[in-house]
């Protein structure tokens, strides 16, 4: 009999921890996967040596070269247009740290230059091709992609082609005229493009860069019927509540070192505020300073628990404790969510109740909450397994 209570006890404790390691796993997992897009958004590429201060729309091949090679070193994944689709309508999950490679123009340095480090490194990019310069090669000072260069391109898997309109990547009078064409011109003009990309032998375009970023509500209501996304250049991130027709790009400038890149990559340039907590650390990184914790986060049933009061004034909710009911109401703008101690459930302000799969804890008088309840005030929460850090923005 005591042989086969021991047997039972090393049973339910092998089914704890191996309950404990699956939802640990699903938590990571869950976690891993990208909340958010950085878009970078690239023009001309020109050999080293050649002066490229004067133009913001132009770096140098060795400053390609460098930012490509950090991407891949850090473990960067590159989104085609249909996985953006996906990952905006929520049927799909890319990896966590995640970037879109953009070129407008179609300079014939995106083949010579560009796209051999994209092999490389095995990236995806997509270019947004003016539909006269497609007919007539002679168009402006730099020259532009052959079609025998384009075709190779989008037959290597990595490369997509979009829509930087037929003829409107121009200013008149002071003015893109894009945003002052009659909607009707806008229409004949992306229909030709629809035209050119099919006599050429390419996927229609599912896309469109704005000329110059620029754009009006006459602009967005005509991509709307003929595209799946419209990119500007505002400076931005792409997450799952983007308007598909406003979406970010982030010009990379000439003088882009290594280090600049990574801050442009830094999500904490796009979402202020925010914090980072490390799972026992009585430190924490908020915004740009470091704060103390009495009580370190820690993992909890494969949760992580994190201090409210730090997350909370980091990401500048309202925190209001009821001592006698151990109630806890944190509130951003209308939205409002509940939580109890001893209560593995949240409930938002409409009523529905969360599951947070952890239980709040006290340490002291430290009140430590699941991270994944800020996700129920619209903030993204991302899980860095191996260096056990979580980011709140």
């Amino acid at each position: 009999m005591v042989k086969c209570r021991k047997y039972l006890a090393v049973a339910i404790l092998l089914l704890i921890t191996i309950n404990f390691a699956t939802s640990s796993k699903a938590y990571s997992e869950e976690l891993d996967k990208a909340q958010f897009i950085v878009p970078l958004l690239y023009h001309h590429i020109v050999p080293d040596g050649i002066p490229t201060h004067k133009n913001p729309a132009v770096i140098s091949l060795s400053e390609f070269e460098a930012q490509m090679k950090f991407l891949y070193e850090n473990g960067y994944y590159t989104v085609s247009l249909k996985e953006l689709e996906d990952f905006l309508s929520g049927s799909g999950n890319i990896p966590r740290k995640a970037v879109m490679i953009a070129f407008d123009d179609g300079y014939e340095s995106n083949y010579s230059l560009a796209f051999p480090v994209l092999k490389k490194y095995g990236f995806k990019a997509v270019i947004f091709l003016i539909g006269r310069d497609m007919l007539e090669k002679s168009s402006g000072s730099i020259p532009h992609l052959s079609d025998i260069q384009i075709t190779e391109m989008a037959e290597s898997g990595l490369i997509e082609f979009g829509s930087h309109t037929f003829n409107a990547h121009y200013y008149l009078e002071g003015r893109p005229i894009a945003t002052v064409m009659h909607e009707e011109e806008l229409k004949k003009d992306f229909e030709k493009m629809k035209e050119i990309f099919e006599t050429k032998g390419l996927t229609e375009p599912s896309a469109i860069s704005y000329p110059y970023g620029k754009y009006n509500e006459k602009v967005l209501k005509v991509a709307e019927e003929f595209y799946k996304f419209g990119f500007t250049t505002e400076r931005g991130i792409i997450n799952k509540d983007s308007h598909r027709y406003r979406l970010c790009r982030n010009v990379v400038l000439p003088g882009t070192d290594v280090e600049k890149f990574r801050k442009l990559l830094n999500a904490w340039e796009y979402n202020s505020p925010g914090v980072i907590f490390k799972i026992g650390s009585k430190t924490a990184q908020v915004k740009d300073r470091i704060a103390s914790l009495t009580a370190p986060p820690m993992l909890v049933n494969g949760r992580a628990l994190v201090p409210v009061r730090t997350a909370g004034e980091a990401l500048g909710l309202e925190l209001k404790w009821d001592s006698e009911r151990h109630v806890l109401v944190l509130s951003r703008e209308r939205e409002k969510v509940l939580i109890r101690l001893n209560s593995p459930y949240a409930v938002k302000s409409h009523g529905e109740m969360v599951n947070m799969g952890a239980k709040p804890l006290l340490r002291g008088k430290v009140l430590l909450v699941p991270a994944n309840l800020f996700r129920e005030l619209g903030f993204n929460v991302m899980w860095d397994s191996k260096a056990k850090t979580i980011e709140i923005f």
